[in-house]
């Protein structure tokens, strides 16, 4: 089936920048025609009326911890550290038990859905559990395609390492369903020479990205000067580590010299400015990212830490903090939605698939509804108020419609892939009967 959008005002996110009224023909998952003229219909097409829709890419979301959603806000008014080490979080063990198997998997179903609601279209899934999980069922289910970063323990409470035939299996069962597997690495407190070089020789083997938490906190900076006299970046580089496998989760802390090891090594960043404010890490330096060249994504982090997976609350948290601290110009509306498009396509290496509304690309892209009070007026000048709306303005809610590889897994603002009621109230279950 072609799927047809006329008269769309198209946010392209390509490197002209162009934005215009378009139809989009979508064919065999593929964004087959972008064009100002309107389309020839053909029968059999589905036909939708852009007229008071924006289009844009669908939304990238670069770091979400989706098996502990069940814990969504259980974490409040702790920070990291607490949250690790002296706390009723750390004392219940990260909730290891209320978070069994069929927990885990209806944590990820309940994060999927909220998330493709929200207009995101790809996630990078980092959960703490994932040995013996079926990884790939909530993907189809959903509708919504990824990453899962497979952490190299099977638990990462015990520290037990996994072995590499079981944890290759597990990769390889993800690229044959059409997903990423990521290798994490160990966060600051857990760097060892050899097992660094370890994690980097299979990210090689099954020739895929690597993940890590870096210069995410204070504690874990002070670790590292402890221990090596370094930072966390200038030890990654002395031991040969840093490459364009490498994305580093929150970035913090990163300084000037750091961040030119990172350009160098072609190394990414994803922020997570509002889990940061929530638990108190502190602002990353996003504005100087971006102007440095450093490909930077967007996630939201996990129910814990945010509370919520919508990232267009996030694309306004995102620049407004980098405001507060660097000036009114620091981080402009159009930087902010490419951390949430091209740039997080960018960081997963997917930059000629997904992040812009392009001929030839994979057709993953969100209809946005605008006749709303809130995204009133739309100005249409030489400069216009489009990005601002989008990043300023807009919400989760007013996702109306949601296309992933070509299929509609969002119209009308309602999910069709899976019966969400139930699914909520499965979770609601299981959050009354294992946390209570």
């Amino acid at each position: 089936m072609r799927i047809l959008i006329e008269k769309v005002l198209t946010v392209t996110m390509h490197e002209r920048g162009e934005i215009d009224h378009c139809s989009i023909l979508i064919e065999d998952g593929r964004i087959e025609r972008v064009s100002r003229n309107a389309i020839e219909k053909m029968d059999g097409d589905h036909v939708i009326d852009g007229s008071r829709m924006i289009a844009i890419p669908g939304l990238i979301n670069g770091h979400v911890h989706c098996d502990i959603t069940l814990a969504r806000g259980l974490g409040d008014g702790l920070t990291l550290f607490e949250q690790d080490n002296q706390s009723w979080v750390s004392r219940k063990k990260w909730y290891r038990n209320e978070l069994n198997r069929e927990a885990r998997h209806y944590s990820r179903m309940l994060q999927y859905a909220e998330a493709v609601k929200g207009g995101t279209t790809f996630i990078c899934d980092v959960p703490f559990w994932w040995y013996g999980d079926d990884l790939t069922a909530p993907f189809r289910e959903v509708g919504i395609v990824g990453a899962v970063v497979l952490d190299y323990r099977r638990d990462f409470l015990t520290g037990e390492l996994a072995e590499k035939r079981e944890y290759f299996d597990a990769a390889r069962q993800l690229q044959d369903e059409g997903h990423m597997p990521i290798v994490e690495a160990p966060a600051e407190e857990g760097f060892e020479d050899e097992l660094l070089l370890r994690l980097m020789s299979w990210a090689q083997e099954l020739d895929t990205l690597l993940h890590l938490h870096l210069a995410e906190t204070t504690w874990r900076m002070e670790s590292i000067r402890a221990r090596f006299n370094s930072t966390p970046v200038r030890y990654l580089r002395d031991l040969g580590f840093l490459n364009e496998r490498v994305i580093g989760s929150h970035g913090v802390y990163l300084n000037e010299a750091d961040r030119k090891i990172l350009h160098t090594s072609g190394s990414r960043i994803v922020n997570c400015p509002a889990a940061e404010m929530k638990i108190a890490d502190g602002i990353a330096p996003v504005s100087e990212l971006v102007s440095e060249g450093i490909p930077v994504g967007l996630g939201t982090d996990g129910a814990l830490w945010n509370d919520s997976s919508d990232l267009f609350a996030e694309m306004k948290t995102l620049m407004l903090l980098q405001r507060v601290l660097k000036g009114a110009d620091s981080l402009s509306a159009h930087d902010s939605l490419h951390a949430a498009t091209l740039g997080g396509a960018q960081v997963f290496g997917l930059e000629n698939e997904l992040g812009s509304i392009e001929e030839g690309k994979a057709a993953s892209l969100v209809l946005l509804n605008c006749d709303r009070p809130h995204l009133t007026p739309l100005h249409r000048l030489d400069e216009g108020n489009v990005l601002q709306l989008i990043t300023s303005s807009a919400r989760a809610s007013d996702v109306d419609t949601v296309i992933v590889d070509g299929k509609i897994i969002v119209e009308g603002g309602v999910l069709l892939t899976i019966d969400e009621e139930a699914l909520m109230a499965k979770c609601q279950e299981l959050a009354d009967r294992q946390f209570t």
